[in-house]
């Protein structure tokens, strides 16, 4: 196996030397190089496919150093999607139609796409709200229906644009995260102003209308399950860990972008639960876990890792929250995981490592 074939490459966003999750590509690296695998981190932009070289960067001596290398044999997808991707896309899609280049996974193309995908399952559909692509007259239907609406971009992270509407006796009451991220509450005297809001909130991006579900703990402290499922050494789906985000009172979401918390799932279910609700939760959790990385990557390609937020109503409901392929691993460091925050680490370089001896072997 050439050097090439040995090397890892982190796709991601970067601006000249900057780019986010240092702290997790140094390990990310640190691990590789155990193992003989040279990780470095590059942007798609920087690839020139006549020479079949990379503008990129690597950990070495303590700091990272620019550096040339040859197009890696795997690339391990990190460019988040966002308002600026399209600047990013067509390099993306060179490097994904190109023979010679595995990709470990393949990100997601976005919530609806996802929730559509995930309908066809007779296991998973029942944990799915009902969603729809946002319009006004389905927002109206909506509060007509249930008296609360969420609203959310297709596209969006960390709960930045999520907006709670709700029907009140002065009117309709919005609160969420504006685009700042920063949480807000608005109050809106008839039809004509909410129409008026909800036209200024989304324009120039697509949204999905979903009812309000109720998942707060009794005090009203928002929370959801991370659970991050990814493949393992063997080419198999495991699931690393579980933890609870919660969020500011303030807010409707519980990232942890929002100002969150989080503790383990453990520990969180049996002080709002009974016993015997708090089991079936977490069954249920897991079968969602076991199901739902193989059920996705079947209809949608190949997969790497999964972060999946799945919510509890008051009631002890679970429902399928958001699907991410490109989770974040902070909150299993918040609850002192050092298991889950290894594996988490450590995982998709050995399954890199498991695609470079399948390659070998075939």
């Amino acid at each position: 196996m050439t050097a090439s074939e040995r090397s890892l490459g982190i796709m991601a966003r970067c601006q000249g030397s900057h780019f986010v999750d240092k702290g997790y590509y140094k390990k990310l690296t640190l691990y590789g190089r155990k193992h003989g695998i040279r990780v470095f981190v590059f942007s798609p932009r920087q690839v020139n496919f006549s020479t079949r070289m990379v503008k990129g960067f690597e950990y070495r001596n303590g700091s990272w150093h620019a550096k040339e290398f040859p197009i890696p044999a795997f690339i391990y997808d990190r460019c988040f999607v966002g308002p600026s991707y399209r600047h990013y896309k067509p390099f993306v899609e060179k490097l994904q139609n190109d023979r010679n280049i595995t990709f470990l996974g393949h990100g997601l193309s976005g919530k609806w796409q996802v929730h559509q995908m995930l309908a066809k399952s007779p296991l998973l559909a029942p944990l799915l709200p009902p969603t729809e692509i946002f319009s006004y007259p389905v927002l109206q239907a909506t509060l007509e229906k249930y008296g609360a609406a969420i609203i959310k971009p297709m596209a969006g992270t960390h709960g930045i644009g999520v907006v709670r509407i709700k029907e009140v006796r002065s009117g309709y009451e919005a609160s969420g995260r504006n685009r700042d991220n920063q949480p807000f509450t608005r109050r809106i005297r008839d039809t004509a102003g909410l129409k008026s809001f909800v036209s200024v909130f989304t324009a120039g991006r697509k949204f999905l209308v979903q009812p309000y579900l109720e998942l707060h703990t009794p005090d009203g402290t928002p929370f959801d399950v991370r659970v991050l499922v990814q493949k393992n050494g063997l080419g198999k789906w495991a699931t690393t860990g579980k933890a609870v985000r919660l969020g500011d009172k303030r807010s409707i979401t519980s990232n942890l972008h929002g100002g969150g918390k989080a503790t383990p799932l453990a520990s969180f279910l049996p002080l709002h639960f009974k016993s015997a609700k708090a089991a079936r939760i977490e069954q249920s959790i897991n079968r969602v876990a076991e199901e739902l990385p193989r059920f996705l990557e079947e209809s949608h390609g190949r997969l790497v890792e999964l972060g999946i937020d799945i919510g509890i109503d008051t009631a002890g409901n679970v429902w399928i929250i958001e699907v991410n392929s490109r989770p974040g691993r902070t909150v299993f460091r918040m609850i002192d995981d050092p298991t889950a925050q290894l594996h988490s680490i450590t995982q998709p370089v050995r399954y890199a490592h498991y695609l470079m001896k399948e390659r070998v072997g075939g």
